[in-house]
């Protein structure tokens, strides 16, 4: 999918060196509403620690991507001493996750800006999908 777009990696990054972009997996639900499958997230690596202590909600709470030594991973963390856990919001329906640090997990980045396509099939849940929910053409009373 990123090779499709060509010169819009160069708009994302906007050839900055300290941002790079990630990618979110069309399987990934583990911050899902605020993160769908198949985003794209523009990185800050000048940012490599976790700082989550000065957040109001969930909007305003900072994430970060971190690379595994099998993937990536995309979200909301928190450090406790050697440990990073990552905590899925609710509605995502995903546990959390617990990493060692650095033999298991790196920070690349904090997550500063979200390229994201909208009802996208994935992103209906199946009891939600249109045969199911009837006529959504249709005005509220």
């Amino acid at each position: 999918m990123v090779e499709q777009w060509g010169s819009l990696e160069g708009v994302l990054t906007n050839g900055n060196a300290r941002h790079r972009y990630g990618y979110i997996g069309l399987s990934d639900r583990r911050m899902v509403p605020l993160l769908r499958p198949v985003s794209v997230v523009l990185l800050d690596v000048s940012v490599r620690r976790i700082q989550d202590d000065d957040w109001a909600n969930e909007y305003d709470r900072p994430m970060y991507f971190v690379e595994l030594r099998d993937g990536y991973r995309c979200g909301w963390f928190h450090q406790d001493g050697m440990h990073l856990l990552m905590q899925p919001p609710p509605p995502s329906r995903c546990m959390p996750e617990v990493w060692r640090l650095p033999e298991e997990v790196e920070v690349v980045g904090r997550v500063v800006g979200v390229v994201t396509r909208l009802n996208e099939p994935w992103s209906i849940l199946p009891e939600e999908a249109p045969a199911v929910r009837g006529d959504s053409n249709r005005k509220a009373p």
